[in-house]
């Protein structure tokens, strides 16, 4: 069972504490609008674990906190990857996810692949199950672009924080449908593919896929 919505809050802001007011907001902000906790139990226990696009290491400090082994985030943007660690589990890296060596019982990659050209995502998935030990998961949470309504307010918010924000890197929105992702990843030879919505109670389509490494 993962941490709850209210712990995993009180351990953000012990963490980030230090950390400039902009950056607290930020990190407040992410977590008040996406549902971190409810991907938690997708991770296998006492893991190690890769998260591709972990900006301040937010989701990373809370997999390290419900039970993996170590963490390792890797992350481009240098005004995020830079500032300090949140946990001694986790170790932050400033670049891209073949700047780290060795395999990973889990790789997660959270709101990171819909900012990439498909070309450039399929690549990078390709990689990912290269990065996998036998048995090892991918946990990739999106937005589901079947959700009309709440799709169009995730796109406006998308717009409005790339246009006057600049708060993300990427080079434009990529949103799949569950069968495009299922397809993609099955063709280069994930197994046990799923997807569960994790967006009640929230205004954006959430959603978590899942996918393993064949033993």
């Amino acid at each position: 069972m993962s941490i709850g919505y209210v712990r995993g809050l009180r351990i953000l802001i012990r963490a980030f504490r230090g950390l400039p007011a902009g950056d607290r907001i930020h990190i407040l902000g992410r977590y008040l609008t996406c549902p971190f906790t409810r991907v938690l139990d997708e991770f296998p226990p006492d893991a190690r674990v890769l998260e591709i696009g972990s900006g301040h290491g937010l989701f990373a400090l809370l997999i390290a906190e419900n039970g993996a082994r170590e963490v390792i985030g890797v992350d481009p943007d240098l005004r995020k990857s830079l500032l300090h660690s949140p946990s001694p589990r986790v170790r932050k890296v400033a670049g891209y996810d073949d700047c780290v060596r060795g395999t990973f019982d889990a790789i997660a990659i959270c709101d990171v692949a819909y900012r990439l050209p498909l070309d450039v995502q399929r690549a990078l998935f390709a990689r990912v199950l290269d990065r996998l030990r036998p048995g090892g998961v991918l946990v990739l949470k999106e937005m589901d672009s079947g959700n009309g309504w709440k799709m169009k307010w995730a796109r406006f918010q998308e717009w409005l924080s790339d246009t006057f924000l600049h708060l993300t890197h990427g080079e434009g929105f990529t949103y799949e449908s569950r069968d495009d992702v299922r397809g993609m990843l099955e063709e280069l030879g994930f197994v046990g593919f799923s997807a569960r919505a994790i967006d009640s109670g929230y205004p954006h389509p959430h959603i978590v896929y899942t996918a393993r490494k064949s033993k």
